[in-house]
Protein backbone atom coordinates (compact mmCIF):
# COMPACT_ATOMS: atom_id res chain seq x y z
CA UNK A 1 0.00 0.00 0.00
CA UNK A 2 1.41 3.53 -0.96
CA UNK A 3 -0.20 6.96 -0.28
CA UNK A 4 -0.38 7.69 -4.03
CA UNK A 5 -3.31 4.70 -3.75
CA UNK A 6 -5.35 6.67 -1.46
CA UNK A 7 -8.59 8.86 -3.21
CA UNK A 8 -7.62 11.53 -5.54
CA UNK A 9 -10.59 13.20 -5.19
CA UNK A 10 -10.34 16.36 -2.52
CA UNK A 11 -13.73 15.67 -0.98
CA UNK A 12 -13.62 11.83 -1.33
CA UNK A 13 -9.98 12.05 0.32
CA UNK A 14 -11.42 14.84 3.04
CA UNK A 15 -14.18 12.11 3.84
CA UNK A 16 -11.71 9.49 4.28
CA UNK A 17 -9.53 11.19 7.05
CA UNK A 18 -12.58 12.62 8.99
CA UNK A 19 -13.92 9.15 9.30
CA UNK A 20 -10.90 7.35 9.97
CA UNK A 21 -9.03 9.92 11.96
CA UNK A 22 -10.44 9.18 15.51
CA UNK A 23 -9.61 5.09 15.43
CA UNK A 24 -6.24 6.37 14.07
CA UNK A 25 -6.07 9.15 17.21
CA UNK A 26 -7.28 6.46 19.66
CA UNK A 27 -4.24 3.89 18.35
CA UNK A 28 -1.82 6.51 18.27
CA UNK A 29 -2.33 7.01 21.72
CA UNK A 30 -3.42 3.49 23.00
CA UNK A 31 0.13 1.97 21.24
CA UNK A 32 2.24 5.51 21.97
CA UNK A 33 2.87 5.99 18.48
CA UNK A 34 2.96 9.76 19.79
CA UNK A 35 1.64 10.64 15.72
CA UNK A 36 1.04 14.24 14.98
CA UNK A 37 -1.33 15.49 12.31
CA UNK A 38 0.82 15.32 9.28
CA UNK A 39 1.89 11.63 10.21
CA UNK A 40 -1.66 10.43 10.88
CA UNK A 41 -2.82 11.85 7.70
CA UNK A 42 -0.30 9.79 6.20
CA UNK A 43 -1.05 6.95 7.72
CA UNK A 44 -4.77 6.97 6.91
CA UNK A 45 -4.16 7.59 3.40
CA UNK A 46 -1.54 4.75 3.38
CA UNK A 47 -3.79 2.14 4.64
CA UNK A 48 -6.71 3.17 2.90
CA UNK A 49 -7.34 0.83 0.16
CA UNK A 50 -7.18 -2.05 2.95
CA UNK A 51 -9.45 0.22 5.39
CA UNK A 52 -11.67 0.64 2.83
CA UNK A 53 -12.40 -3.77 2.81
CA UNK A 54 -12.44 -3.17 7.04
CA UNK A 55 -15.81 -5.34 8.16
CA UNK A 56 -15.15 -4.30 11.76
CA UNK A 57 -13.41 -1.29 14.03
CA UNK A 58 -11.06 -4.56 15.31
CA UNK A 59 -9.95 -5.15 11.46
CA UNK A 60 -9.54 -1.38 10.82
CA UNK A 61 -7.24 -1.07 13.91
CA UNK A 62 -4.97 -3.85 13.11
CA UNK A 63 -4.43 -2.57 9.39
CA UNK A 64 -3.52 0.66 11.28
CA UNK A 65 -0.95 -0.65 13.41
CA UNK A 66 0.21 -3.17 10.42
CA UNK A 67 0.51 -0.12 8.20
CA UNK A 68 2.34 1.69 10.89
CA UNK A 69 4.60 -0.99 11.64
CA UNK A 70 5.47 -1.34 8.21
CA UNK A 71 6.42 2.16 8.17
CA UNK A 72 8.82 2.26 10.51
CA UNK A 73 13.05 2.33 9.72
CA UNK A 74 13.44 -1.43 10.72
CA UNK A 75 10.01 -2.97 9.67
CA UNK A 76 9.66 -4.34 13.23
CA UNK A 77 6.23 -3.86 14.97
CA UNK A 78 5.75 -0.58 17.67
Amino acid sequence: MRIDDAPRDPGLRQRLLEGWLPLAQESSLRYGWGLDAPALEALILTAAPALAAARSTLDAAAILWATHARSLPDGSAP
